[in-house]
């Protein structure tokens, strides 16, 4: 899967909010903007979101402060009883298809209110406002939403894109470096189902340097890797909006991920959703070479990469019962089997792809080798 310079660009990063909102919001009533966040952007972003718009002026901004809902954070909230909470909400606060969502966060907030308020009176419209860089290059652009339910992810949803998503950059030097790695694990995943020269592209940029002191230049090398990111993203999603077929390559690493992730969160133990992702891909990875020849020496450079800038998994065989359960009840299966999207070489995805038991235990013995 090739992509040409010829794509049509579809920026979505902004260097002014207040700019990109002034073209939306003066089409709503002010008393029927709301805000959906959680407590940990509250405390990070929402000071640096609200500066940023200061000059919609006090009035709009006191009455907006009104209308801004705090939810628990985490994804063990990512559940009906948080949607309820947001129903609850918009309806008390007399909420009406005249009414517009902000939503502020990462990818929790923004599939679990994206569900929400597309069902709140047949949908009202939302704009996404990501603030972690696993929710720009992956949950706030797609049009997925979506809660986990009976201990699976994203088992509940809809295909419903936002009005618009609006990207600030600032936003990420709130984040701690484990959040940022887990968006850069998603990156990594574009990079891999699109060509060889994205994946080095990846492999040559100075990560460490850039979470911890970024210079001028390395910012704009940045945003130059992101943007491309999200190109790729926006190009599968564009050929398959409902993800019948080409956007099930999206899903490299996340049918091993999500299970992993799964037993996390009952473990109590979550972990950044692309740390999880990141693991799946070394796994599935390590798949793509059983059964499609894959070359090993990316598999190895893969999994260097992951302890360099992971860590390695503390998981055994005696978890591989429950994997195999949890990976069986995944929504990308279409029969009683565990479907993949597996590689035959970088740039070349293989969706739909079955393989043996036997054949994933001996992914996971790889990869929890490491």
């Amino acid at each position: 899967m090739y992509f040409c310079a010829v794509l049509r660009i579809l920026s979505m990063i902004t260097d002014d909010i207040f700019l990109e909102l002034h073209r939306i919001l003066p089409r709503f009533p002010e008393d029927q903007v709301f805000v959906i966040t959680d407590e940990n952007v509250a405390r990070h972003s929402l000071p640096l979101f609200t500066e940023q718009i200061a000059d919609f002026g006090p009035l709009f901004l006191n009455t907006l402060r009104q209308h801004t809902l705090v939810l628990p954070a985490g994804e063990e909230h990512k559940n009906l009883n948080t949607v309820q909470r947001i129903w609850d909400y918009l309806q008390s606060a007399g909420a009406t298809r005249r009414s517009i969502a902000l939503l502020l966060g990462g990818g929790v907030v923004t599939d679990l209110a994206g569900f929400a308020v597309s069902c709140y009176q047949r949908g009202i419209p939302f704009i996404n406002i990501p603030t972690t860089l696993l929710s720009i290059v992956d949950a706030s652009d797609g049009g997925k939403t979506g809660i986990d339910y009976g201990g699976l992810k994203n088992q509940i949803g809809l295909f419903r894109p936002a009005l618009e998503n609006i990207i600030w950059l600032p936003f990420l030097r709130t984040l701690p470096a484990e959040q940022f790695l887990s968006g850069w694990a998603e990156m990594i995943k574009h990079a891999m189902i699109a060509s060889p020269l994205e994946w080095n592209r990846l492999l040559a940029f100075d990560l460490e340097q850039y979470i911890s002191q970024p210079d001028e230049a390395l910012e704009e090398e940045f945003r130059a890797i992101l943007s491309r990111s999200m190109e790729i993203k926006r190009y599968v999603v564009e050929q398959d909006p409902e993800e019948q077929d080409a956007r099930r390559t999206l899903n490299l690493g996340h049918t091993v991920g999500h299970a992993l992730e799964s037993i996390l969160i009952e473990r109590k133990q979550p972990r950044p959703h692309g740390y999880c992702v990141l693991w799946g891909m070394v796994a599935e990875l390590y798949l793509s070479h059983l059964v499609m020849g894959f070359p090993t020496e990316t598999v190895t450079q893969l999994g260097r990469y992951m302890l360099d800038h992971y860590g390695a998994i503390g998981f055994s065989c005696r978890d591989y019962d429950h994997l195999l359960a949890l990976m069986r009840h995944d929504k990308k299966n279409t029969d009683s089997r565990i479907s993949f999207t597996l590689l035959r070489h970088i740039g070349s995805p293989a969706v739909g792809s079955h393989v043996a038991d036997d054949q994933i235990r001996e992914s996971l013995d790889y990869l929890f080798s490491l």
